[in-house]
């Protein structure tokens, strides 16, 4: 009886480490993920602009200033973008935040307009009725994100 008891004890200690490790390290691995990435897209749309022969420093400050959201929201809009309208790419993100900050405009990531200007100046996608639903839905989904950071 007692054998029986130790087993149980032992095998339900495993199990629950079992499932309890993974979900931290997956959450830590995502945090500093997504910090790499946010770096990234920043970084490209910087880049693009230099490319287009703007100083570092200038282009730099436009995309920051364009950016209405900080580095890690921004990506984090742009991850749900990607993930929920598959005819949009990284690349097109990128391209779309160094012409609006070149232009000086500002990139709202949870506006739908936005979302909208996005995706009829970077792809030949005809915005049908399901499309802009989607993109609805997207642009919902990003302001959930501006109140909870």
């Amino acid at each position: 009886m007692n054998k029986k008891i130790i087993i149980f004890t032992v095998l339900l200690t495993n199990i629950t480490f079992a499932y309890a490790l993974p979900v931290e390290v997956r959450e830590v691995s995502t945090t500093s993920e997504s910090r790499k990435n946010s770096e990234t897209l920043a970084s490209m749309s910087v880049e693009a602009l230099h490319a287009r022969g703007l100083e570092k420093n200038a282009a730099q400050q436009k995309v920051v200033n364009s950016l209405k959201h900080d580095e890690v929201l921004s990506h984090k809009m742009a991850q749900n973008i990607l993930k929920h309208f598959d005819e949009i790419e990284h690349h097109n993100i990128v391209s779309y935040i160094s012409d609006a900050a070149l232009f000086g405009k500002s990139v709202d990531l949870s506006s739908y307009e936005t979302l909208i200007s996005l995706v009829q100046k970077t792809t030949k996608v005809v915005l049908e009725q399901e499309s802009l639903e989607k993109l609805e839905k997207i642009s919902f989904e990003n302001k959930g994100l501006v109140k909870l950071s």
